[in-house]
């Protein structure tokens, strides 16, 4: 078998054998990537869960306009018990009934703190959310939205025990949406997805960043100390993921990825609501030191190459084709499973085969939409 690849080799041209040579080194690095990053969220030992929690911790809501959210779950949030923790809520200048409604609920509970903005206001969400960390009398803080479509006590304990279980400013947990019939709201989730699961994988290998400010906890004095938001007010697509980006490490950043912290947002996903996700997305990394970019650079450029140099290798050297499908398959396989045993982990269901179309599609229109993209936003400034 060697000798007859050799002598196939041996009848290939210059051009023939540099194709060859750039589709195993792309090869390579996304197998790499693959178990190196990717893999390490499915092999990652999970968090013990510890049954007594004492760390005083502050949920921050900013809103507008979620009459109907905060009489759902507000309630049973405040209502839960064997915790140490304060609910602070800032009500961002909403036009329903909100501000009464958190009022009432205000003389009810007593770990319910409440405040507001009077006026419409640019940037009015982290002017809300600087509030909010002001309030809170707790160092720890949680950013919860108020959608949520559940209330789990497993879902606190397992945030609080991430809190305790090693010293540590940053505890990251899973958000996404609930599943609705919706193409949008698919792409959503899968996208959503794909860039959580990248967090915890940069994060583990000590490249971290957060994509998503949802069911993250962090020590707020960390804010104070980098001066808040500064002159990153004016960005309009991203708001606490820039701070917590500023000050996160591997060392310092617990990842609690599982079915028990993982939250689930009841919200209508349109096409608006998908092209912001993308949107932020691009901001974020614009953020990130030149390390990261790199390394995000290098993903992106193999996964974007990797099906035009197989193609290309298959039409040229045609007669390597079962070497090929044999090194194809080992790589199918491996991220077949390790998708799963992640969709299977944090519960994401009836996403499993649109997301493998969609990772592998999405490369390319991510090219386009982020050259478009830049391109609006320069001439929008």
């Amino acid at each position: 078998m060697i000798q007859e690849f050799q002598n196939i080799f041996a009848q290939f041209t210059g051009i023939q054998l540099i194709v060859f040579a750039a589709f195993v080194v792309v090869y390579l690095i996304r197998l790499l990537y693959l178990f190196l990053f990717t893999g390490r969220v499915v092999f990652r030992k999970k968090s013990e869960k510890k049954t007594v929690v004492n760390t005083p911790v502050t949920l921050l809501f900013t809103l507008r306009n979620e009459e109907n959210h905060i009489r759902k779950i507000l309630p049973k949030i405040l209502e839960l018990e064997g915790f140490n923790f304060e609910v602070v809520v800032v009500d961002d200048y909403s036009q329903d009934s909100s501000y009464s409604v958190l009022g009432l609920l205000n003389q009810r509970y007593g770990r319910l703190k409440i405040s507001s903005l009077n006026e419409e206001t640019r940037f009015s969400v982290k002017l809300a959310q600087n509030i909010a960390l002001k309030s809170a009398s707790n160092n720890w803080v949680l950013i919860t939205p108020i959608s949520l479509s559940a209330v789990k006590k497993d879902w606190l304990s397992g945030i609080l025990s991430g809190i305790e279980s090693e010293p540590a400013d940053v505890v990251c947990c899973y958000s996404s949406v609930v599943p609705a019939i919706g193409l949008f709201n698919l792409f959503y989730r899968i996208e959503n997805f794909y860039q959580q699961i990248k967090n915890a994988a940069y994060i583990n290998n000590g490249l971290p960043f957060i994509y998503n400010e949802d069911n993250i906890a962090f020590k707020k004095e960390k804010y104070f100390q980098i001066g808040g938001y500064g002159k990153n007010i004016k960005e309009q697509y991203a708001n606490l993921e820039l701070i917590v980006n500023a000050f996160i490490t591997k060392k310092n950043t617990v990842v609690n990825f599982n079915s028990e912290t993982a939250i689930r947002k009841n919200i209508e996903i349109k096409r608006a609501e998908y092209m912001d996700l993308l949107q932020k997305r691009l901001r974020i990394e614009k953020y990130l030191s030149t390390g990261k970019k790199l390394v995000l650079f290098t993903d992106a450029l193999t996964n974007l190459l990797f099906l035009p140099l197989l193609a290309l290798v298959l039409l040229l050297l045609f007669p390597l084709w079962p070497l090929i499908i044999i090194l194809v398959g080992v790589k199918v396989l491996a991220q077949l499973l390790i998708i799963k045993i992640t969709q299977n982990r944090l519960n994401e269901r009836k996403i499993f085969i649109p997301s493998l179309v969609y990772g592998l599609l999405m490369p390319f229109y991510m090219l386009f939409y982020k050259w478009h993209f830049n391109r609006s936003n320069g001439k929008y400034k």
